[in-house]
């Protein structure tokens, strides 16, 4: 692994190269990059293209290109070269920045953005001396050798499913091998495996001399990740523009090119260039001829384009004229916006100081309203006592019942406008998951045997010797509100209470056999003031909303499963390592 961040890039000779021979294409700089190092991931032995050096450094085309790009555009770079295997392994998880090196398919677009092609790669089939094979042959009882995870090994899958095929980690592996006699034939790049079979010193195989497959070369980045694609585009353009890639190009294959040509087509060359010599004589005469009148027409074209660019230039003035007075109105436009952010803190300012004066009207309207409303309900529980007459005690216990009733709206109303309002308090303390669940069952027992049903408790055997951080008044009153609901809405049958200990958090459900929610109602149960088109049971509608956000500021999730006419399931998720600071 090697991190890079190089003014100037190295050639595959070890030689610096200036790239600051135009600085109005090679100055350019992402400061929103220059702080983030791009990991770039290729194959280890993969030469010409990107392999492991001598010195275990990164080499080779794909390698001084990606050098070349982060140079211009002063990218920070992280270079790992590793098995093509692993490699592939790291693209189909999305674990990567950049591939330095990939061939464009329909499959791999999948997964990989590619940016414009840096190369243009041509596949043969090698075989052999003394073997014919022919690209349109049907290779099912071939023994085809490809490189594990390449262009060829996707070829062959899927344009020959039923061949024979073995698989190398490293693509010179499978020419040693198809020289000591193993497979038919192999299918890998063809100036890779000249270029592999000249520095082998391997002369029993051939390339067939046709190309079975014709593809692009990019560089790649993981699906979606556009910015980057686009950075490197441009850095692409910049090096062929100012003949940096050029020189790579060069560098690594132009010689080569060169040397891999066959005598015949060497022959073949000098005849072409021999008959156009003659040709070329024959041409002299006639040019010399009309010499004087392409002087003339020349003439006559430079004037023109004098012309031309004097036009050019009135417009480029024009053009100029117009930036400035565009430039005057983002001026003006700037100064708007200052103003109005100036006019936005004012609003802001005022609204924590509403929030604040909601805050504080809403505590002293909570006291000032349980005050007499507490006294109400206690004197109607001393006039139900004392009362002789079976129909003041009726009344008493209904002025007590709705006053209770009063206050419970009054505590939603309150909860619903602190959770509004982010003033929400919690107390965190450590609670017996057991004494929660006993203290439950005591309290509503009585009233089921009342109703005419069961109340069961189904409670993990994990969970009795738990002890849990909470807020122990907010999460009975979660249980309370599940439970006041499921008794609101059961006739007969049971209702139960439930708990279990998963890997990391709590699951706490009640479910009963009452009326159910209708399909319809169900995504809107937790909306505030909303009741289910069935429900006949009376409320708010605030409990559900308000029992679901304390959930979410627990760490949990509240969740319903229900079938009309058969009952219904609410429950909820409680992290087992909430932290004792939660607010």
């Amino acid at each position: 692994m090697l991190l890079l961040n190089y003014p100037l890039w190295m050639c595959g000779n070890g030689q610096e190269m200036d790239l600051d021979e135009n600085p109005n294409i090679t100055s350019l700089s992402y400061p929103q990059w220059q702080d983030s190092v791009i990991h770039v991931i290729g194959d280890h032995n993969y030469a010409p293209y990107e392999f492991l050096n001598e010195n275990g450094q990164p080499d080779g085309f794909t390698i001084n290109i990606i050098k070349a790009v982060a140079s211009v555009l002063k990218l920070n770079i992280e270079i790992e070269l590793k098995p093509w295997g692993e490699v592939r392994k790291s693209v189909d998880q999305g674990d990567f920045d950049v591939v330095s090196g990939m061939y464009k398919t329909a499959e791999r677009e999948k997964k990989v953005d590619f940016t414009i092609p840096h190369f243009i790669s041509s596949y043969s089939l090698f075989v052999r001396k003394g073997t014919k094979i022919s690209i349109d042959e049907d290779f099912n009882n071939k023994v085809v050798l490809v490189q594990e995870g390449d262009l060829g090994h996707d070829y062959m899958k899927e344009k020959h499913p039923r061949v024979r095929l073995i698989t190398f980690t490293d693509f010179g592996d499978l020419f040693v091998a198809l020289s000591e006699g193993l497979g038919d034939c192999a299918l890998h790049s063809r100036l890779q495996g000249l270029r592999f079979l000249k520095n082998s010193n391997i002369d029993n195989v051939k390339d067939s001399g046709k190309a079975v497959i014709q593809q692009k070369y990019c560089i790649g980045v993981p699906e979606g990740r556009t910015e980057l694609l686009a950075i490197l585009n441009e850095g692409l353009s910049i090096i062929k523009i100012n003949g940096t890639y050029d020189r790579i190009y060069q560098e690594w294959f132009g010689v080569y090119e060169s040397e891999i040509v066959s005598w015949k087509s060497v022959a073949k060359y000098v005849l072409w260039i021999i008959l156009p010599l003659i040709f070329l004589v024959i041409v002299f005469v006639i040019w010399s001829y009309t010499l004087k009148k392409q002087v003339r027409k020349s003439t006559l074209d430079l004037q023109y384009e004098l012309q031309r660019r004097q036009a050019v230039q009135k417009e480029l003035e024009q053009f100029q004229r117009q930036l400035e007075e565009q430039n005057q109105q983002l001026v003006q436009r700037n100064e708007r916006i200052v103003n109005m952010n100036e006019e936005l803190k004012t609003a802001k300012l005022l609204a924590e100081k509403n929030d604040n004066l909601k805050t504080a009207f809403l505590a002293n309207m909570s006291h000032e309203i349980r005050t007499p409303m507490n006294s109400i309900i206690g004197f109607c529980e001393l006039l139900e006592i004392e009362a002789e007459e079976p129909t003041v005690q009726k009344y008493t216990g209904i002025i007590s019942n709705s006053a209770q009733r009063l206050m419970r709206l009054l505590d939603d109303i309150i909860d619903i406008s602190k959770i509004e309002s982010g003033v929400i308090g919690f107390s965190i303390s450590q609670v017996s998951l057991k004494s929660i669940v006993s203290e439950l069952y005591d309290q509503y027992y009585l009233a089921a045997t009342t109703k005419g049903f069961d109340l069961v408790v189904q409670a993990d055997p994990k969970c009795e010797a738990l002890l849990l951080n909470t807020d122990l008044n907010r999460l009975m009153q979660v249980l309370n509100n599940l439970l006041n609901n499921a008794f609101k809405h059961t006739d007969v049958g049971l209702v139960v209470l439930g708990c279990s200990k998963q890997d990391n958090y709590l699951k706490f459900w009640v479910s009963d056999t009452g009326r159910g929610i209708p399909e319809e109602d169900l995504p809107h149960v937790f909306e505030r003031f909303y009741q289910a088109g069935n429900h006949q049971a009376g409320g708010t509608g605030l409990g559900l909303s308000i029992a679901r956000r304390i959930v979410e500021y627990l760490g949990g999730e509240l969740g319903v499963e229900s079938i009309e006419n058969e009952g219904s399931v609410f429950w909820f998720t409680h992290p087992l390592n909430l932290n004792s600071d939660r607010n």
